[in-house]
């Protein structure tokens, strides 16, 4: 009964455990933390990172509904000569990465290249969080 959505997400950033992992050339993908109300009229809330490392990623909330558009920033490109269906395949390389992964890396690159900086967009993103919890509250 004590186990929150806040619990599950600290969870997912622990790295001593090795649950989240930022070494040896291999991050954590991406992570997700649900809440699954018992009461079937309420929505389901799914938070999920979308970028790699939950230690410094923010859990954003989504709610499936019918008719949802997804967001072009979590959208990756799509290319009219794929080299992923052209045959032979894969003779060139593309970029995939969405907006929201670029954007990611450079605040990564921000945190590790200026403590300061990187501590107080740490902070907003923390602060971002705690809103769409606070939303998530308020919904359910």
């Amino acid at each position: 009964g004590d186990i929150t959505a806040e619990t599950l997400m600290s969870i997912l950033r622990d790295k001593e455990s090795g649950i989240c992992v930022d070494t040896e050339g291999f991050r954590t993908a991406g992570s997700m933390v649900s809440v699954l109300p018992r009461d079937p009229s309420l929505p389901c809330v799914h938070f999920f990172t979308a970028t790699p490392d939950p230690s410094r990623s923010v859990f954003k909330p989504f709610v499936f509904v019918a008719g949802i558009k997804p967001a072009p920033q979590v959208r990756s490109p799509s290319f009219p000569q794929d080299p992923a269906k052209q045959i032979p395949r894969f003779q060139r390389s593309v970029d995939r990465r969405h907006e929201l992964y670029r954007r990611h890396q450079a605040a990564l690159e921000l945190m590790e290249q200026d403590r300061e900086r990187g501590q107080q967009l740490l902070e907003t993103l923390q602060e971002l969080e705690k809103q769409g919890l606070e939303g998530m509250r308020e919904l359910l």
